[in-house]
């Protein structure tokens, strides 16, 4: 046991022996496997987590909108005497969208989570290097892939409810990326041709509203002129009818010799009842043939027959109503008055790409420190294999 127990110490000591004796074999391997560490991180292209926030418009570009969405604003039933007169007017107003900077972010976000866009955009600014790939569906599978990446890492706002502070108010734009300007470009140019294109959706949806409002109008014109033309019928109708009738029940006065009116009503009695036995249509001749003729002369003479159409009013008031109606006129000039109209100052939302933070995925001292154990184990490993041939030669 003793001889075993002094043969580890001579082997112990053979050992630090060997180290301290090549120790100058370490340093150089540690430091050269350290200087290729430096010059890779210096040399390759380094990864990094970007995180981008995606912040809707300010509380002062809002309130660009507020006068248009005062105007199309539902007004409260009863708001008003004429509250029938101007249904017309709020129905048109309700057909119209509000815009605010939640309808906005949200319009924003639906559109950079579109496929074509974020394709585009990877094409424009070879996010996808086509030198990587055999041939171009290779390619064009490659950027697919990256577009859906890029779409499926775009965040929802987060609360911490234990930790305030660690909120997350905005979306994000998350991803790895190599070339920070390269990546920098693509986010400024997906912002531009976002906005630009919900701008021009939000034009066209407005032309298609005011269309709809105006195409409606016209048939509720077209609907009420047709109502018109029917009472004008049914009224020349009825009048001929009349006409018929008052000619028959003047020729049964005539023929009866009632020339005036003298009885309109018969009064029985009985015992202390008195019944009155009014008469009917039917009997319309006891007013007497001069009465029922000047009636026909009366009706044949009346030169405006609007006039006794009772229904006939409202329906014209309606529509002068429509006719005179100004909404779409001032819905078009508040609506000229948003920053829609203004190509150069629409934002729908800010990709705020200047202030996007970027952390690198390996940092220089990690990999100093990997390159500095990496290179010591081989440099003692070197030795000790060294050591052993040398011992058995």
């Amino acid at each position: 046991m003793k001889k075993n127990h002094h043969y580890d110490e001579i082997n112990l000591d053979d050992l630090i022996f060997n180290l301290w004796k090549n120790r100058i074999k370490i340093i150089v391997i540690t430091a050269t496997f350290i200087i290729l560490g430096f010059l890779y991180f210096n040399f390759s292209n380094k990864a990094y987590e970007s995180s981008t926030n995606i912040k809707p418009i300010s509380t002062f570009e809002n309130q660009k909108y507020e006068l248009f969405n005062s105007f199309v604003e539902e007004k409260e039933s009863g708001e008003n005497e004429n509250e029938n007169e101007n249904k017309n007017e709020n129905e048109n107003a309700k057909s119209v969208l509000k815009i605010n900077r939640n309808i906005l972010l949200g319009l924003f976000i639906n559109k950079i989570r579109t496929e074509e866009l974020i394709e585009k955009s990877i094409r424009k600014f070879q996010l996808v290097n086509k030198d990587n790939f055999k041939d171009e569906n290779e390619y064009e599978e490659a950027i697919k892939r990256t577009a859906i990446l890029i779409i499926d890492q775009i965040t929802p706002p987060l609360k911490n409810e234990k930790d305030k502070s660690r909120d997350a108010p905005y979306w994000k734009f998350n991803f790895k990326v190599t070339d920070i300007e390269k990546w920098k470009s693509f986010l400024k140019y997906i912002e531009k041709q976002a906005n630009e294109e919900i701008r021009q959706s939000l034009l066209n949806k407005f032309d298609t509203e005011i269309k709809i409002i105006e195409i409606s109008s016209k048939f509720k014109i077209e609907d009420i002129e047709q109502n018109i033309k029917n009472e004008l019928a049914d009224y020349k109708t009825s009048t001929r009818n009349r006409l018929v009738f008052l000619k028959e029940q003047a020729e049964i006065a005539r023929t009866l010799n009632i020339a005036r009116n003298t009885l309109e009503a018969e009064n029985f009695q009985t015992g202390n009842t008195i019944v009155t036995d009014i008469k009917s249509e039917n009997s319309y001749y006891l007013k007497g043939y001069e009465m029922i003729e000047k009636e026909i002369s009366i009706i044949n003479s009346r030169e405006n027959e609007k006039a006794f159409i009772s229904n006939l009013l409202k329906l014209e008031k309606n529509k002068r109503a429509i006719l005179q109606n100004k909404q779409i006129e001032r819905l078009k000039n508040l609506f000229l008055e948003t920053p829609i109209h203004n190509i150069n100052g629409f934002k729908a939302a800010k990709i705020d790409y200047v202030a996007t933070d970027y952390k690198l995925q390996s940092s220089l001292p990690n990999i100093l420190i990997i390159s500095g154990v990496v290179g010591l184990l081989i440099s003692l490993m070197y030795i000790f294999l060294n050591s052993i041939i040398s011992s058995r030669k």
